[in-house]
């Protein structure tokens, strides 16, 4: 049966417990190790962390896990991040709650691609509910397949020469002489300015694919992503997402965060060396007090070329 076919099609609840170790594991996986995230009983989880939840409490289209969702007729072997946002309906979440999650396959789009051939999108919304039956968190997934394979020239990819130079086990905090700004510091055009992190390493793919749970070997196992016609292994869309969260986490207070929502660009390799930077798109005061502010944050890489750009909001009333 098609996928579209399948529109509408749910999975069964699971539930979510925020734990405090699974938050500091991905904060410091994503180059936040920020007090916000690390200290006190319930610190407040990042923008980006309910990507893990599928992998690690649920289940997700690439992996069904025996869900209904194991039926959809689409070949998801070698998926492809196209989207992935969240929604905050209030305060974010913090460690020690616990929340209800059900998934639902919302949409199924086909398109062209620019080299031809079929670009299937398929979107999950999960929901996620506290105890009172509240939806708490939004998380809308797309992921896109093609009909090509990767042994069509299309695919073909030069990659940078990879020297690993590893400075330390731990992973670092490049953003630490980002200065957090409050509503009032804050310049609509402006923001903390480019920050070049270097070379990315594979540790550094490793490490978050361990904490979010999702071990696909094309983006750790060299000579199966050879095998499968890829000239190396390749990173997580949602890992440099969340190394943007990072950087926006050192600008602004991270649980004043309503909405962030990632698009991926292209594909990028070990040996990249990663850019971030962002800025205020717009600033407003709206009825009821509340102080809005709309923030563009982009990654790109030695070339120019954009691998994530990212539109969040954040309540800073």
């Amino acid at each position: 049966m098609p996928a579209r076919d399948h529109i509408g099609l749910a999975g069964p609840d699971y539930q979510v417990d925020i734990e405090r170790g699974k938050i500091r594991e991905f904060a410091r996986a994503m180059n936040a190790p920020l007090g916000d995230f690390l200290d006190g009983p319930a610190p407040v989880v990042p923008a980006t962390f309910f990507v893990s939840a599928p992998y690690t409490w649920g289940y997700a289209l690439e992996r069904p896990r025996g869900t209904a969702f194991a039926q959809i007729d689409e070949d998801l072997s070698v998926p492809l991040h196209a989207e992935e946002e969240f929604r905050f309906t209030g305060p974010l979440p913090r460690a020690g709650e616990r929340l209800t999650a059900r998934a639902v396959l919302e949409d199924v789009r086909e398109k062209s691609g620019r080299s031809g051939g079929k670009l299937t999108f398929l979107t999950m919304l999960t929901e996620y509910r506290d105890r009172n039956g509240r939806v708490v968190v939004e998380q809308r997934s797309t992921t896109v397949t093609t009909a090509r394979n990767p042994g069509d020239g299309d695919w073909v990819a030069e990659t940078p020469d990879y020297v690993p130079a590893y400075q330390g086990l731990d992973p670092g905090d490049p953003f630490t002489d980002i200065a957090r700004a409050g509503w009032d510091d804050l310049v609509e055009g402006e923001g903390p300015g480019p920050i070049n992190t270097g070379p990315l390493m594979l540790g550094d793919i490793v490490r978050f694919q361990g904490v979010v749970g999702e071990d696909n070997p094309l983006h750790s196992d060299v000579p199966w992503a050879h095998a499968n016609g890829y000239p190396t292994v390749f990173g997580l869309g949602m890992h440099q997402a969340s190394v943007l969260a990072a950087y926006a986490a050192h600008w602004i207070d991270p649980s004043m965060v309503r909405r962030f929502r990632a698009r991926f660009r292209t594909v990028y390799w070990p040996g990249d060396s990663m850019i971030y930077a962002g800025q205020v798109k717009s600033l407003s005061s709206e009825n009821g007090g509340r102080r809005i502010a709309e923030l563009l944050l982009r990654c790109t890489r030695q070339d120019g070329s954009t691998l994530v750009d990212v539109d969040m909001t954040c309540d800073l009333s």
